[in-house]
């Protein structure tokens, strides 16, 4: 048996270059454990990107190269059409290829220098590099790099589908003009177009839809389909969801309520019968309580408006249609996430649809104004973002401008305030505060009873019970975001209630034994060899099979955003879109470009190499 090799001291901590390119050659992986296999993957990952950081620097010292005289060193000032080539035929790359790598090359160390230094310092590597750039190149020079650092000091926390998520959202805080423009024209060319497969069958997709209609289509659709799977529909939930989308567009379902069209949904399932397998467990935590206890809302948030007592839940308990418009015993729609001072116009920070992303104020706005009827949240936060308070409010905005959804039930508006600026709002005339006196002066009243303690035990009650109430459940949802593994995005709202000691172990139904959990990480956590503990509310840690920890902590419920760098030049105008009634919905993709022909077979008499 092979004796355990010991890692070099410090390896963890050492920067990528040659010293670690030394040590990690010297390293026997068959006999390392696996705890210390962990440390050479993150170490030789670390070397990987500093090796692409050379790399790329070397194709663009070589695209840049003029012809002249050795001894002279001639350099081109910028890139020419045919810089590319000569990476292209030393490395046998396609023409698309080296292009591709060059031009990301090129634009890290000249227009992005701090990012080819992280890459270089093994901070970040290629993929996530390629989104900074990839992701800024509508920015002015200067609003990428003030994006770029902004980022760049927490990129290592985050995936690759979190940076994009951060990236659009400094975007739109640095120039939010210009992506409100650019939001518009892309919406103005909305189409839905319907293709054939070369196996036969068809696509029907809409393009450039407004992201929170399409948010709100894809949560009923999911709803309805899940209702179906809860009454006893065999087919796998893809195939309801899909038999669901074409049914509500080709008036199959036409005049249908949910009651009726689920009945219609069950007489005729189309699969083999074969059950799906990817819904949540009953046996193990649901993703919630399906019959809140009543009477669980008091104080910070739950004792709204003029009287005691909180926002209806919507819950609908049950099966078939009156499950279908509930999720998680939450309304079914869009789940607005928006700072109160944006809404009250006072800046132009992006506002958040849970699992879609960030967008515009202005759509922020408008999408809040047509969930008047939803639920309203706010979370009260201190200056670093964390949340403080949250809860439930009743009081809405008055003096509207009659948004022609507004009053529709369904969704969830998140209202987020650090606490300096309610208290600051609470202090001014009312009269400035454009129809949101009432919801100022209600969240200001529920921050005063939590932070005077006049809150009290708010889910004390529910320490017994295997699932929590409405109000506990809704503050974990608040307080996690999303699932709480590393790197997961899955909204809160969508996973299960895991109980960080499991409930049939002794685990008491309290805020600092739950958290949200992806059907996944659950299972990880109960199945798959990890542990899971939770020192304080929302702080958990994480340990793998081979003994390696991670933590992960809070989420701030209002990002830092970089400042608004408003470019030189205008947004262009929203250009209108050709209107041709004869052009239908059937669309004939563009054939993929044919690959590149093999070159030619020597003539017969040529000799084979070597000549």
């Amino acid at each position: 048996m092979s004796r355990r090799q010991q890692l070099p001291e410090g390896l963890a901590e050492m920067a990528p270059g040659p010293q670690l390119a030394a040590v990690l050659a010297g390293i026997d992986r068959s006999r390392l454990s696996g705890f210390d296999g962990v440390e050479v993957l993150k170490a030789r990952y670390r070397q990987v990107s500093h090796e692409q950081a050379e790399l790329m620097a070397t194709m663009v010292e070589v695209g840049l190269c003029d012809i002249g005289p050795d001894d002279e060193l001639p350099r081109r000032a910028v890139p020419d059409e045919f810089s590319a080539d000569e990476i292209r035929a030393a490395l046998v790359l396609t023409r698309r290829s080296a292009e591709v790598q060059f031009a990301l090359a090129y634009d890290l160390l000249t227009r992005l220098p701090a990012v080819h230094a992280a890459l270089q310092a093994g901070l970040v590597d290629v993929p996530r590099a390629r989104i900074l750039s990839e992701w800024t190149m509508q920015l002015s020079g200067e609003q990428a790099r003030a994006l770029c650092d902004a980022v760049l000091q927490r990129v290592g926390e985050w995936t690759t589908g979190q940076l994009i998520e951060q990236v659009k959202k400094a975007a739109i805080a640095i120039d939010p003009e210009w992506a409100q423009r650019r939001y518009e024209q892309a919406v103005a060319d909305r189409k839905v177009v319907g293709y054939r497969n070369e196996d036969g069958s068809a696509n029907l997709s809409g393009l450039n839809m407004p992201v929170d209609r399409v948010a709100a289509a894809s949560a009923r659709i999911h709803a309805l389909a899940m209702a179906a799977k809860r009454a006893g529909h065999p087919d796998p939930i893809d195939h309801i969801r899909a038999d669901l989308f074409l049914g509500m567009t080709d008036g199959s379902y036409a005049g249908c309520d949910d009651a009726a069209l689920l009945e219609r949904l069950l007489a005729a399932p189309s699969g083999s019968g074969e059950p799906d397998t990817n819904t949540a467990d009953p046996a193990t935590d649901p993703a919630t309580d399906p019959e809140p206890a009543p009477g669980g809302d008091t104080a910070c948030g739950d004792e709204s408006g003029g009287g005691r007592g909180g926002e209806p839940e919507h819950a609908a308990p049950g099966g078939g249609a009156a499950r279908a418009s509930t999720r998680g015993g939450v309304p079914v729609g869009n789940e607005l996430r928006v700072r109160l001072s944006t809404l009250l116009g006072r800046d132009e920070y992006p506002a958040e649809l849970a699992g879609w992303g960030p967008v515009p104020a202005a759509l922020g706005r408008d999408v809040a104004a047509a969930l008047a009827g939803g639920q309203w949240r706010f979370a009260v936060t201190d200056a670093d973002g964390q949340l403080v308070c949250a809860g439930l409010t009743r009081a809405r905005p008055t003096g509207g401008r009659g948004h022609p959804a507004a009053g529709r039930c369904g969704g969830i508006v998140e209202l987020q305030i650090p606490a300096t600026v309610l208290v600051a709002l609470a202090s001014e005339d009312p009269a400035g505060l454009g129809g949101w006196a009432r919801v100022v002066a209600d969240l200001a009243r529920q921050y005063a009873a939590h932070r005077d303690g006049g809150d009290g035990d708010r889910f004390g009650g529910d320490a017994a019970r295997r699932t929590p109430g409405a109000a506990l459940l809704r503050q974990l949802q608040i307080r996690d975001r999303t699932c709480t593994f590393r790197g997961c995005r899955v909204p809160a709202v969508e996973t299960d209630t895991d109980h960080t000691v499991q409930h049939a172990h002794g685990g008491a139904t309290i805020e600092i034994n739950l958290g949200a959990g992806c059907r996944h990480d659950h299972r990880l956590k109960d199945e798959g060899g990890w542990r899971l503990d939770q020192p304080q509310p929302g702080h958990f840690r994480w340990t793998s099979r081979l003994g390696h920890t991670y933590w992960v902590r809070p989420p701030p419920i209002i990002d830092p955003l970089p400042d608004p760098l408003v470019r030189d030049r205008a947004p262009p105008p929203v250009w209108p879109p050709d209107d041709d009634p004869d052009d239908g919905i059937f669309h004939v993709p563009d054939p993929e470009p044919p690959p590149e022909p093999p070159p030619e077979p020597p003539p017969p008499d040529d000799e084979p190499p070597p000549f």
